[in-house]
C-alpha cells in the first residue's frame, strides 16, 4: 500500500503561485508568499510563510495586511511581525479564504 506522501514548503509555494497567484521565495527551511488580496482587502498585500515539521507542513500567515508587496516581505523578514498561531496545512486549507477569489469581506460597525 503506497503511503500518501506530505506537502512540502516547495510544493505548497507552487500550489499557492497557481492557486492565488502569489509570489514566493524559499528563505532558510521556509517558503515565504506574498499575496495581493484585492479582493478582500482592496490594495493590501498578505504574507504567510510555510515549515515543515517532523509531523506535517505548518502554515503561518502574519496577522496584518499590508500596503505595499514590498512592505509585505519586509514583515516576513522582521522575525518579530505578530502572526496567527501554526497550523497544519490541511487544517489551514479548510479555513483560509485567501485563494477563493470570490470571497467577500464586509465591514461591521461596532
Amino acid at each position: 500500500m503506497a503511503s500518501k506522501k506530505k506537502m512540502s514548503a516547495q510544493q505548497f509555494g507552487l500550489w499557492i503561485e497557481e492557486q492565488a497567484n502569489a509570489q514566493c521565495r524559499p528563505n532558510k527551511s521556509r517558503m515565504e508568499c506574498v499575496l495581493n488580496i484585492d479582493h478582500i482587502e482592496p490594495g493590501r498585500f498578505a504574507a504567510l510563510y510555510a515549515v515543515p515539521s517532523s509531523t506535517g507542513l505548518l502554515v503561518v500567515e502574519l496577522s496584518d495586511s499590508f500596503i505595499s508587496e514590498a512592505k509585505a516581505w519586509q514583515a516576513l523578514d522582521d522575525e518579530s511581525s505578530p502572526a496567527y498561531p501554526p497550523k497544519f496545512y490541511k487544517e489551514w486549507m479548510g479555513e483560509q479564504y485567501l485563494t477563493d477569489k470570490s470571497a467577500r469581506v464586509e465591514r461591521l460597525e461596532i
